[in-house]
């Protein structure tokens, strides 16, 4: 089956942590279909990593930083997509204090993707998409909630803030969705659990699962930016393969 195609073409995008991994991959893909990619990452020269970036523009930044995060707002320019794909990382040489202030200011949204957004909110109103600019979130933004709210309730943050923001963003025409990648784990009654270990070899059989792939979760991105979707807001979407039961976040 052939991959779906896109028109990006003339569109600006903003890749916070676009320089590896999942982000590097949706720069690329939203690069291939037309884009204009600006992407972030968090050394001062492009030569210091190990993915070719002479397709994008690029900027520094770190998002632990409130002058940090102005200054590329500032610098960015126009733009009709962001997607938030950037670990939460905090410096190692922090002490005590200056980690629980940084945990304390992303809980408040005064550091982090979060407060990147929220000053773009602007200029993504400004955008000639159909339906409006474009947010998307991805499961680093979990590493965030982490931060904010704990690892166990860091999911459902993620969810609701992705909700809260499509609602309040809604009137300016931006449009504010997620995407969440999961594998599945089975889960096993008592009773199973008994039968299977009193049955020997005559029940025991290795279920293969499938499994997702880095294109997969970026194809996701490139729909949810596409407007193909410009009538879904606040809906974070769950590429796992499988059915909603059992589910793990997996990163």
């Amino acid at each position: 089956m052939a991959a779906p195609s896109y028109d990006f073409t003339g569109r600006r995008v903003l890749v916070v942590g676009g320089t590896r991994g999942l982000g590097n991959l949706v720069a690329r893909n939203f690069s291939r279909y037309g884009a204009s990619v600006t992407v972030t990452g968090t050394q001062s020269l492009t030569s210091a990593y190990d993915v070719n970036l002479d397709a994008f523009s690029y900027l520094r930044l770190d998002l632990t930083s409130h002058d940090s995060i102005v200054r590329v707002a500032e610098q960015v320019g126009d733009v009709d997509i962001v997607v938030n794909a950037a670990s939460a990382r905090v410096p190692h040489s922090s002490d005590v204090h200056e980690q629980e202030f940084v945990s304390e200011s992303v809980r408040l949204g005064l550091l982090g993707p979060s407060q990147l957004t929220h000053r773009l909110r602007h200029r993504l109103g400004e955008s000639t998409m159909r339906g409006g600019g474009s947010v998307i979130n991805t499961h680093y933004v979990r590493r965030w909630c982490e931060m904010a709210v704990g690892p166990a309730n860091a999911h459902q943050e993620m969810l609701n803030s992705t909700a809260r923001l499509a609602a309040a963003w809604a009137p300016n025409g931006v449009r504010v969705n997620g995407v969440a990648s999961t594998v599945m784990v089975p889960r096993q009654s008592q009773l199973r659990v008994q039968i299977d270990r009193q049955s020997g070899p005559l029940l025991t059989r290795t279920r293969t699962q499938r499994t997702g792939t880095l294109q997969d979760v970026g194809s996701a991105v490139l729909f949810l930016a596409s407007t193909g979707a410009a009538f879904i807001t606040g809906q974070t979407l769950m590429v796992n393969g499988s059915g909603a039961g059992g589910a793990r976040m997996a990163y």
